[in-house]
């Protein structure tokens, strides 16, 4: 469930970023709009990359945690029949 929302929001952030860099250089040419969406792309992914990594990241060791800690209460379960 949070991976998909954390998917959800790093396409949310690379999307926005093209977006902005569109609304920040559309209006000198149509190169400068394309510039500008490519370079709000690469930010926009730069930023998605940080922030959804970190996230994604916390949440592969809460998995961990989790199983090691069933891990460990199925074995005491056992041990003690």
């Amino acid at each position: 469930m949070l991976a998909s929302l954390n998917a959800g929001m790093a396409a949310i952030i690379i999307f926005g970023g093209g977006a902005l860099g569109w609304l920040r250089f559309h209006e000198q040419n149509t190169t400068a709009g394309f510039f500008g969406i490519m370079l709000g792309l690469l930010a926009g992914f730069i930023i998605a990359a940080l922030t959804c990594g970190t996230l994604a990241t916390l949440l592969l060791i809460e998995n961990h945690l989790r199983n090691l800690v069933a891990h460990a209460e199925h074995k005491r379960r056992t041990q003690k029949q």
